[in-house]
């Protein structure tokens, strides 16, 4: 399956409005089948950790900012709180990635859709209880 990826919804650092994005863009959609992605830039230190987010729905892959996790703070780990209970009560599979720092700065900037590709692949499951406490 062939996808398209447009440019990153929301603002880096900003994870009330980048969530508020991202839940309006699906908003009423049938999200059947999709899934959500957790990029990240750490690995076992999940205290500093930055986040992005790829939901793939529909043939397409929709990338958020780099906006949520602790590193931004009490506002990031909220929206990192928040974000786990959307996607748990609309029923997406949630994955994780992790790439080194500089990796995750290029994708979350100029995502490629055959680079984003290559990391949905490498995706692992996860849990939303992970991102919820």
């Amino acid at each position: 399956m062939s996808f398209t990826i447009a440019d990153p919804l929301g603002l880096t650092g900003a994870p009330a409005l980048t969530l508020q994005a991202l839940q309006a863009r699906f908003e009423g959609a049938d999200l059947r089948g999709a899934r959500l992605i957790l990029l990240t830039d750490r690995q076992g230190e999940r205290l500093q950790a930055r986040y992005a987010v790829l939901v793939e729905a529909s043939g397409e892959r929709v990338l958020t900012a780099a906006a949520f996790g602790p590193h931004y703070g009490k506002a990031g780990m909220e929206a990192l709180r928040r974000l786990a209970q959307w996607g748990d009560a609309q029923g997406l599979p949630v994955r994780e990635t992790v790439l080194n720092a500089s990796d995750f700065n290029r994708v979350v900037a100029e995502p490629d859709a055959e680079e984003v590709g290559r990391l949905v692949a490498a995706s692992n499951p996860s849990d939303y209880g992970i991102y919820l406490s």
